[in-house]
């Protein structure tokens, strides 16, 4: 009886949900737009052409490296960028691209730390932790 109470609890809850769903007006693309802009004036979204949709993801930004491990220790650790520090806008931590890198593979130690860490010394943590 306690499950048919809560499932008729949950229908309703679904139902009106529902209906407020259906009452919202439809956002413009100008106002989706500004849902991803953080500094005003700095792009606009727009849409491609048809040859592009079929020309997929790998005629803009090109073909994805095999070595992923080495592609994305490349893009956080390589790139001229790497070290330069921003603000998160969520949690407004200041960090660098290399930071999070080590943070996402557990290395304890902060920028100082991934500073002195390799490309190699990652793949070595890697065939480690695939052995274990």
């Amino acid at each position: 009886e306690k499950v048919r109470g809560a499932l008729g609890d949950i229908v309703d809850m679904i139902f009106q949900g529902t209906k407020e769903l259906t009452s919202i007006t439809v956002a413009t693309t100008q106002e989706y737009n500004e849902k991803y802009v953080q500094v005003e004036g700095c792009f606009d979204l727009s849409y491609g052409s048809l040859d592009s949709f079929y020309g997929g993801l790998e005629n803009q930004v090109g073909a994805p490296r095999p070595e992923f491990l080495r592609a994305v220790h490349q893009e956080h650790c390589d790139a001229i960028e790497s070290d330069k520090e921003f603000t998160t806008g969520n949690y407004g931590i200041t960090t660098t691209s290399r930071t999070e890198f080590a943070f996402a593979f557990g290395l304890d130690g902060g920028a100082a730390a991934a500073r002195g860490t390799s490309l190699q010394d990652y793949e070595r943590m890697v065939s480690e932790f695939s052995k274990a």
